[in-house]
């Protein structure tokens, strides 16, 4: 395989390489822009996307493909962690809704030699169409939720090209693709997330004593654990709701509330009022989520909507069980009855059941526990890099 420096923008200042940069594989595709709405909330608050980047781009750079980065709005601190893995986004910092945002990302594609265009988020997805128009590129979307573009539609629909292409995380999410983002159905792929699997394994090792001491946490006591932004979408106050009677038929479970959102000072009054305020622990944002799972028994999906569910695969490959709402692409993650438990949708007293169960069961939790590893298997983040890659292929194929 041929090798070539890095393209000048990602070079130091005097055009050439850093001594410190390894060479880089060339591959048969042209430069990829690669363009999103935002890389995480204003107050510090990642989302899955800014996961997936963080996991993915350097791989993807790694591979020899040629990439820009860039965000539509301002910056983020978790920029730092792709500039520590040697790529350096660009952020526009534009307005919601600023018209000339287009026009910027065109010229800098243009600079850059960009062909292709790979865009997520409602409005990343139109800025990158609205782009590849305007500089004769080919656009791949890639959608990760079931976020409906409601007004948006119309302008997806306006510049929406034949050659278009699409990327999906589940099949769940396959058909919104079509119907509202407007892509033929014969360019749609479905490329389910992948996870640092043996990182997640390895930082979960041994960490289960640890974490607990660390935490306060007593041995032996049942340790659940709801990971994400605390936003209504994932279920947050339903799951608090439905804490005291898992708590009447398991009197010394824990939850441990991981993440950060507009939803912790409701969630917090409502865990006092409720009197559970000693079975829930609310830990904000962390950095050492792969640790976190090594604590715990169970992971709970009480969401009302997930594309796909990344923390649920990130507990499969921690080997830790999943209860979830069979919505989205959850059933695509959760087997029922092999990994965890699958419960029908805003069934709260199912939900709750299934956690009881599960934790008053340690056979069932053990052979969950290995279904969660060898399902998770499907989720190997080299395996997800190579089917995004042949995306590219396909999109920019004549």
């Amino acid at each position: 395989m041929r090798l070539a420096l890095e393209p000048g923008r990602h070079a130091g200042p005097d055009g050439t390489a850093p001594l410190d940069a390894p060479p880089r594989p060339i591959i048969d595709l042209p430069p990829v822009m690669v363009l999103a709405d935002h890389f995480g909330y204003a107050d510090g608050v990642r989302h899955g996307v800014t996961t997936y980047l963080v996991h993915v781009l350097p791989l993807l750079a790694r591979a020899g493909v040629d990439l820009t980065v860039c965000f539509l709005r301002a910056p983020h601190a978790a920029a730092a962690e792709l500039r520590a893995l040697g790529i350096r986004p660009v952020f526009f910092d534009a307005g919601k809704w600023d018209p000339t945002v287009a026009l910027r990302v065109a010229a800098l594609a243009r600079r850059n030699g960009v062909r292709l265009l790979h865009a997520t988020g409602i409005k990343g997805t139109l800025v990158a169409r609205i782009a590849a128009r305007l500089i004769g590129a080919r656009t791949l979307l890639h959608v990760h939720d079931l976020n409906d573009p409601g007004a948006v539609n119309v302008l997806q629909r306006l510049f929406a090209q034949p050659t278009d292409a699409a990327v999906c995380v589940s099949e769940a999410v396959r058909e919104l693709t079509v119907s509202r983002y407007h892509v033929t159905p014969a360019r749609v792929r479905v490329a389910r997330n992948g996870v640092p699997l043996e990182a997640l394994r390895s930082a979960g090792a041994g960490a289960r004593s640890r974490v607990r001491a660390e935490l306060g946490i007593e041995p032996g006591r049942p340790v659940l654990a709801i990971v994400g932004r605390m936003h209504p979408v994932k279920g947050h106050r339903a799951l608090l709701r439905m804490l005291p009677t898992i708590v009447r038929s398991c009197p010394r479970a824990l939850l441990l509330v991981i993440g950060d959102g507009p939803e912790r000072a409701a969630c917090e009054a409502l865990a006092r009022s409720l009197g559970m305020s000693q079975h829930v622990r609310f830990l904000g944002r962390r950095v050492d989520v792969p640790r976190l799972l090594g604590a715990i028994d169970l992971l709970l999906m009480p969401s009302q909507s997930e594309g796909l569910g990344l923390a649920a695969i990130e507990a499969l490959a921690a080997a830790r069980p999943v209860v979830a709402y069979a919505v989205g692409g959850l059933p695509e993650v959760v087997v029922d009855g092999l990994n965890g438990r699958l419960v029908p949708p805003e069934d709260p007293e199912a939900f709750a059941a299934a956690v009881v169960e599960t934790l008053r069961d340690p056979g069932k939790r053990f052979s969950y526990a290995r279904g969660a590893v060898s399902s998770s298997r499907r989720f190997g983040l080299q395996a997800h890099v190579q089917r995004l890659i042949d995306c590219y292929r396909m999109t920019v194929a004549p």
